[in-house]
């Protein structure tokens, strides 16, 4: 709606801003705020862009491209991650074809026995003498330092202490024992000790009387000479044989026995001519059987060959028994150890084979006779049981 003035005339917009009185006139076009367009082109009337604008408007394209790139890349990396971990370790194959070849044609002069003297020879020049002749050296030998430790070390320095336990002895060779031997040893050496004892209690405390023989009592205990008791059965019957050799009206009496000797002996039987004299009083002497724990080797015993070293074939299964110092020592314990366990070891042959280690002699004692591997160690089972250590194996 157009106002006009009639006070001064004319029309209101006809006239200088300056005497406007209006107060709608503040919020005109003129004082809005200018458009950027408006100042881009104020400056720039033809309206082109400058470099700097176009080079930073190029960066943030190209920043945002990178980031976009960079994003996508994390994606793949992770997903190749993943797929490697979930399938497993991945298969290494091997290259096809050789690693190295030979060249064809290698380059190069060949030459055969170049330099000889034979060579010389064979064009018929005549050699030029030899200034120097080298001849290799001669082979080096060993010397007093390289022997073995075995052998040269125990010579080697003297020692710090001496020693006063001499280093032989002339005494009975130490057989070596197992723990379960010992063990058995010692109980048998302490049951030995308490019976022995015993017997010297009892001998102590045995009743002597002036009776005759016939009618004495008889101790409840009677030993020998090591004090180890005696079988009572066998002294009588040795007391009715030697009053059943002499005359019945030879002996009246008996008189108060001596004290034991320290060495029994054995009286024969007197003959039957021969009497003693009436006026004195004669003596009877058992004889006393020696005791069970050690009886004394028969004849037939004494007369046994001892078994013959049997021959072993290579491979063939054995069973050691020990390695001892001897060849007496071996057998003797071949001899102890076949007495202990008796029908273990019949149908077995006896092998002792001698060996040289470290400067040192040794016999080995060993048991052969088994069918097989299995039955050599099922021997050994049986000994182990009783207390023997051996081991199964096969003869090289």
């Amino acid at each position: 709606m157009a106002v006009m003035d009639f006070r001064e005339g004319g029309y209101v917009f006809s006239r200088h801003k300056v005497r406007r009185e209006f107060a709608y006139d503040q919020n005109s076009w003129d004082d809005e705020a200018a458009d950027p367009d408006d100042v881009r082109f104020a400056a720039d009337p033809d309206g082109t862009e400058s470099l700097t604008t176009r080079l930073a408007r190029l960066t943030h394209y190209l920043g945002a491209l990178a980031s976009v790139a960079l994003m996508i890349g994390l994606m793949v990396w992770g997903w190749q991650l993943v797929s490697r971990d979930v399938s497993g370790v991945p298969v290494i194959h091997a290259v096809e074809g050789e690693a190295r070849t030979t060249p064809e044609d290698p380059g190069g002069e060949l030459s055969s026995y170049t330099g000889y003297a034979v060579n010389d020879v064979a064009e018929g020049a005549e050699p030029a003498p030899i200034d120097q002749v080298a001849i290799a050296p001669a082979v080096v030998g060993l010397t007093d330092e390289d022997v073995a430790m075995g052998e040269f070390g125990i010579t080697a320095r003297e020692p710090s202490h001496q020693s006063e336990v001499p280093l032989s002895f002339d005494g009975e060779p130490v057989q070596p024992l197992s723990d379960s031997e010992m063990r058995k040893r010692a109980e048998a050496e302490a049951a030995a000790a308490a019976v022995h004892a015993a017997a010297e209690n009892a001998v102590a405390s045995a009743e002597i009387v002036d009776a005759p023989a016939s009618e004495g009592p008889v101790n409840e205990v009677v030993t020998d000479e090591n004090g180890v008791p005696a079988q009572a059965a066998a002294i009588t019957a040795a007391l009715v044989e030697a009053q059943s050799t002499r005359d019945a009206g030879a002996l009246a009496s008996s008189v108060r026995p001596a004290r034991r000797p320290s060495t029994a002996s054995v009286a024969t039987p007197a003959p039957a001519e021969s009497e003693a004299p009436a006026s004195e009083p004669a003596t009877v002497t058992a004889a006393v059987e020696a005791p069970a724990a050690r009886p004394a080797p028969s004849a037939a015993e004494a007369s046994e060959p001892e078994p013959a070293p049997v021959q072993v074939a290579s491979g063939g299964p054995v069973v050691q028994l020990g390695a001892f110092d001897s060849d007496a020592i071996a057998k003797s314990e071949w001899s102890r150890l076949s007495g202990k366990f008796g029908s273990l070891f019949s149908g077995k042959g006896q092998v002792i084979q001698q060996h040289e280690s470290n400067g040192r002699t040794f016999w080995r004692l060993r048991v052969a006779g088994f069918d097989d591997k299995s039955d050599a160690q099922n021997f050994c089972a049986a000994m182990k049981a009783g207390g023997t250590d051996c081991i199964a194996l096969a003869t090289q």
